[in-house]
């Protein structure tokens, strides 16, 4: 038999089983009939099928804290905020822009202007970019801009048609464009002027090279082979080279003139839209709730039909709402949603009620039990401190 854990621990031993983090971020969906697959709301764009929402995981999740992502980063974050101070932790890492180069490295983004001096000085820039390149090559680079205090992630294709993107690196509120120059080095009296274009804020997981490429495999990436290869959105200037052929005379070599400026500010911060005073208002010290954790579970293995505690199978429909056993024998549609039920099972909870040890309800007046879901409800009914 396994030993006994605390609830935010079983809770912090379920993980993702696309990303492989902890189940820090809503919504929490589970993806398999027996609980073993559950996807958090970091991985919330890949679409799997008979995906389910865990709202009783969700329900005693958001009274806890959880760590952050990035293993240098100790601070333990609210739920609901977690998702908002990941985007903007000071120990943020990502791939090296290299990666695709044979560089392996994880870099702190905060440490990638030193990373690339030491180890790719060809691909780095300062305040503008120019660059010449081949009709029939990519290039990956890195303008580091002072003046903005900003990083530019830039990506350039020239197999026709020309793709071009930008991204930028930091967290900022500050939204930025670009102006671009295209020339011929062979007749550089003719060019093509693009200017004001958006710079949109990099997410390695939804601006990966691998899968604009079509050959990345991980199963986080939502644009990945192994999730079908959705179509990368990420606002690409696109140019058709053979059209602009006429224009710059010689496209064999190209030179690209990049330069940047502010163009104004993001709208509303994303941290109103996660305001939960049910998340905010309970924590303690960060870690545990002020309500007591047996109450917590207590609340959430209440079937919501009979008003009884669930033992053993533990049924709910597909929009999550729960129902013990002998309810959902009786019930054709979920009294909650009116939603046709399945024999679908909520095995995490399931788990987590047989993983988790709660002190007896009668604490308070003395009563020193301790014990399993099961157990525990047993004992209460024979308890001589009710």
């Amino acid at each position: 038999m396994a030993e006994p854990v605390d609830m935010r621990t079983a809770l912090l031993a379920m993980k993702c089983s696309l990303c492989g983090n902890v189940l820090s971020v809503p919504p929490i969906i589970s993806l398999s009939e027996d609980g073993t697959q559950l996807k958090c709301g970091s991985c919330k764009d890949i679409v799997k099928p008979s995906a389910v929402r865990n709202l009783a995981l969700e329900n005693m999740a958001k009274f806890f804290s959880f760590p952050c992502i990035y293993k240098d980063c100790n601070k333990l974050i609210p739920w609901k905020k977690v998702e908002i101070h990941e985007d903007s932790c000071d120990k943020k890492t990502m791939k090296c822009p290299m990666h695709y180069h044979k560089c392996d490295e994880i870099v702190m983004v905060q440490n990638l202007k030193e990373h690339m001096e030491n180890n790719h000085r060809d691909n780095i820039f300062y305040e503008s970019l120019t660059t010449v390149m081949r009709s029939d090559s990519c290039q990956i680079m890195v303008v580091i801009s002072s003046t903005y205090q900003n990083k530019f992630l830039i990506m350039i294709r020239t197999i026709s048609p020309c793709v071009i993107y930008v991204t930028s690196l930091n967290n900022t509120d500050e939204c930025f464009e670009y102006d671009l120059k295209l020339s011929s080095i062979h007749k550089d009296q003719y060019y093509v002027l693009i200017e004001n274009q958006t710079i949109i804020r990099y997410i390695e997981r939804d601006h990966c090279f691998a899968c604009i490429r079509n050959t990345c495999d991980l199963a986080h990436h939502p644009h990945s082979r192994v999730n079908g290869n959705v179509p990368v959105d990420m606002n690409y200037q696109t140019i058709n080279l053979l059209s602009m052929e006429r224009l710059l005379v010689d496209i064999s070599e190209i030179k690209f003139t990049m330069t940047f400026h502010p163009k104004g500010v993001y709208g509303e911060t994303d941290e109103k839209l996660y305001d939960d005073k049910s998340a905010t208002n309970n924590q303690t010290d960060g870690t545990y709730p002020t309500e007591n954790c047996g109450e917590l579970l207590r609340r959430q293995l209440e079937c919501p039909i009979c008003m009884k505690y669930m033992i053993g199978k533990i049924y709910n429909c597909r929009k999550g709402h729960v129902m013990c056993k002998a309810c959902r024998v009786q019930m054709i549609y979920c009294p909650s949603c009116r939603i046709k039920l399945d024999d679908l099972r909520n095995h995490p909870l399931e788990n987590l009620a047989d993983a988790v040890v709660l002190a007896c309800t009668f604490s308070k007046n003395g009563c020193h039990f301790v014990g399993k879901w099961e157990f525990l409800l047993m004992h209460e009914l024979e308890c001589g401190h009710r």
